[in-house]
């Protein structure tokens, strides 16, 4: 059998120190959720769920220990119950991770 999932998307932009030169920058983020798809989920509810966890993140300095996407992506995904994956983007840079949770 083959696994499906539900996935939710949402947004934020928050700064980072860059570890190697230390100099301070911001990155515009998309984030997508996902969930087992069953039970059957509703998907604004996944949606607003994630919203909700991203506010904590928008426009912010970001700590030290979260300057990687796979780290801010595990952040994330060990804040909203059920989420089993975890994909972030930053668009205008091409660059993007996956991590499963």
């Amino acid at each position: 059998m083959t696994q499906s999932l539900t996935g939710a998307g949402w947004y934020f932009s928050a700064s980072h120190r860059d570890p190697i030169r230390k100099e301070l920058h911001g990155h515009s983020y998309e984030v997508t959720a996902y969930w087992p798809s069953e039970p059957p989920r509703d998907a604004m509810v996944l949606q607003w769920t994630l919203r909700d966890v991203l506010k904590g993140f928008d426009h912010v300095t970001l700590p030290d220990e979260m300057t990687r996407a796979e780290t801010l992506a595990r952040a994330i995904g060990s804040l909203i119950d059920g989420c089993v994956r975890v994909d972030i983007a930053r668009p205008s840079e091409r660059l993007r991770c996956e991590v499963w949770l």
